[in-house]
């Protein structure tokens, strides 16, 4: 599955922090547009064998977090909002991809929004507010 990826032109990016726990996620651009990814092991199952929702909820946030600072050549940002609606389950072994949006970039605050798309299935919808620091 990871040489899938790679050969598809994703960078493994395996963090630090909380997101080291996770197991990294892998980021490309096409055209512009920022794509985030990870790869639904064992470590992400709940106890109906299929991926937690706090991992989907995580990696929206880290992804949508990414953009926001990118967007606004920021230093950091910050959570200030967000909501998920949860579609589908999530198997074990499928990849999850997310397109974060920027719907709108003001000096100190970025609004974004996306879906959590697995092998194709919508499964979780996003939407957040980040405040970011650009000095």
């Amino acid at each position: 599955m990871q040489n899938d990826l790679s050969a598809d032109g994703w960078r493994f990016e395996p963090c630090e922090g909380f997101i080291e726990h996770v197991g990294g996620l892998w980021r490309r651009e096409v055209e512009s547009a920022r794509q985030f990814a990870f790869i639904g092991v064992d470590c992400h199952m709940n106890r109906n064998g299929v991926v937690h929702g706090g991992m989907l909820m995580t990696f929206a946030d880290r992804a949508f977090g990414f953009t926001a600072r990118e967007a606004a050549d920021a230093l950091r940002s910050a959570t200030v909002s967000l909501s998920h609606q949860f579609a589908a389950p999530m198997p074990i072994g499928a990849v999850a991809t997310i397109e974060p949006r920027i719907t709108r970039l003001t000096g100190q605050m970025a609004f974004l929004s996306g879906t959590v798309m697995a092998d194709g299935v919508p499964v979780l919808e996003a939407h957040g507010v980040w405040k970011i620091w650009r000095g």
